[in-house]
């Protein structure tokens, strides 16, 4: 583990620790201004570990190199599905699954890990205080299912990239895989569509052979890339 993270994690036990004590005390005035500093240490150990090499860094990296992937998936449907989560929003299917229709599951820490980038890990998603602007922001480039929601986190593998772009120079797909990122398998996709969802239809189980090719965005030639 890295110096980074276990400050991070003892950071953030502390602000969980306090949080609890003074709640439990008949200091209302005390535990919220713990309960407020609490989330906000929790929240600067969190920024503290988004500078590991394997943390999320958001979509809109992503598009520096490749932009025509970029816009394509922004067409797709896995980059709208946060918004599946919103009150009133695929009503039909939600009600044919005894889910409430009129609730907002955007906050639901059990729809998050599928519906957002990297949720509870470092660098992923976290869900923003309506009032904190650059918290809100980034949680902007971490809704939906975006690139590294199956090639992997970015911090692994940007500053090859970056390297890339810099140098034009060619380059195998197995030195991605060496710095990092996925290799794109049905493993990958089963993490999210599988039985476990709350709209699996076990008369239509996910069938990785036939929706590989649909994928999450238009498929170019990447001109750098040797067979």
């Amino acid at each position: 583990m890295s110096a980074r993270w276990t400050v991070a994690i003892a950071g953030a036990s502390l602000a969980v620790v306090l949080t609890f004590f003074c709640a439990g005390v008949n200091a209302p005035a005390v535990a919220g201004d713990v309960a407020t500093f609490g989330r906000s240490a929790v929240m600067a150990a969190l920024a503290v570990g988004e500078d590991s090499a394997a943390a999320y860094v958001g979509s809109n990296k992503c598009k520096m190199c490749h932009a025509k992937q970029y816009k394509s998936w922004k067409k797709n449907k896995h980059a709208k599905v946060m918004d599946i989560l919103k009150a009133g929003n695929s009503s039909e299917k939600k009600t044919a699954h005894n889910l409430d229709p009129g609730k907002d599951y955007t906050t639901d820490a059990t729809c998050l890990p599928c519906h957002t980038v990297g949720f509870g890990k470092p660098g992923g998603y976290v869900v923003p205080a309506a009032d904190d602007k650059k918290a809100v922001k980034r949680a902007k480039h971490l809704a939906g299912v975006g690139c590294e929601s199956c090639h992997g986190p970015g911090g692994a593998y940007l500053d090859l990239h970056m390297d890339l772009l810099k140098s034009k120079r060619k380059y195998k797909v197995e030195e991605m895989y060496a710095a990092g990122m996925n290799k794109l398998g049905a493993d990958v996709c089963t993490q999210c569509h599988n039985e476990k969802g709350p709209t699996f239809d076990p008369s239509h189980p996910f069938d990785y052979t036939k929706m590989k090719d649909l994928g999450a965005h238009d498929h170019f030639p990447l001109k750098q890339r040797e067979p």
